[in-house]
């Protein structure tokens, strides 16, 4: 006799999908909320350094430029341009 291949039935697949999708969608609604957490922070350090925080780095594309005294700069890569 050759062994049958067990299969999940329908519901019990959809529930675990179902499951799934809803645990991602928490997971996703945390992050969001966490990424707007630490975009008021770091505004908020920049307001009491003195520094503006500018546009995604055109260099590296790993980080926020950062905006001081007339001149750009990228915090990860280190590149600096004059504004």
């Amino acid at each position: 006799m050759t062994p049958r291949p067990t299969r999940v039935s329908r519901p019990l697949r959809e529930r675990d999908t179902a499951s799934q999708l809803a645990a991602l969608s928490d997971r996703l609604e945390a992050a969001e909320r966490r990424q707007r957490q630490l975009q008021n922070t770091i505004a908020a350090v920049g307001r009491e350094a003195g520094v503006s925080v500018g546009c995604l780095c055109g260099h590296c594309e790993e980080s926020f430029t950062l905006i001081k005294a007339g001149s750009m700069f990228c915090p990860r890569c280190g590149h600096r341009r004059s504004l």
